[in-house]
């Protein structure tokens, strides 16, 4: 009897050990969008970058994801890119 009673109670104590930490998981704090509460109207755009190739930042969408467009370093200014792509296939012959 008491080997069954051990195990319910490790049973309950693994199922509520589990569900705290699954609704842990349910709570995300967004990433704040920088320049929140600033008053100016002129903002620096931020720039998430390497040496020479970054992501300027336009905006933010609701859930905290970045918005914005890839940038060149270029003459010590960044520069906007145009992507240009074409399909090719996989295999070549």
């Amino acid at each position: 009897m008491r080997k069954w009673l051990a195990v319910a109670f490790v049973w309950i104590l693994t199922l509520l050990v589990t569900g705290l930490w699954v609704q842990a998981q349910k709570f995300v704090i967004p990433f704040p969008p920088p320049g929140q509460g600033q008053t100016n109207n002129v903002e620096i755009p931020q720039i998430i970058s390497g040496s020479d190739i970054g992501f300027r930042v336009d905006g933010w969408s609701k859930d905290g994801t970045p918005i914005g467009r890839i940038v060149v370093h270029q003459e010590g200014k960044w520069i906007d890119v145009t992507l240009s792509g074409r399909v090719r296939p996989l295999t070549t012959n």
